[in-house]
């Protein structure tokens, strides 16, 4: 009869528990892309030969970054909602068997 009852709360456990490997794993993904990122402009500064073409890097290097960060927003976003979702489909359902 504990186990049943403890049921909910170690499924609620799990939920989190897997929306933080998630996001953990988004972070690392993110992190990894802005290194990369870096990587590339600076082997790209090599070729720079004027203040027009730096301003330019610098701009495609900013633009490529706001866009890894805006998806990986996204992303997080996502993963905290559907594990909102599914806490709360499972505190109702909780809620429904008393």
């Amino acid at each position: 009869m504990f186990e049943e009852s403890m049921a909910p709360f170690k499924n609620m456990v799990d939920i989190q528990a897997q929306m933080l490997e998630r996001l953990t794993k988004q972070q690392i993904e993110c992190t990894q892309a802005c290194f990369q990122a870096t990587m590339q402009q600076a082997m790209q500064l090599q070729n720079v030969k004027s203040p027009a073409d730096l301003a330019n890097l610098q701009m495609e290097y900013t633009k490529k970054l706001e866009e890894m960060m805006n998806s990986a927003n996204e992303q997080n976003i996502k993963a905290m909602k559907e594990a909102h979702d599914a806490i709360q489909k499972l505190s109702l359902g909780a809620l429904d068997k008393e």
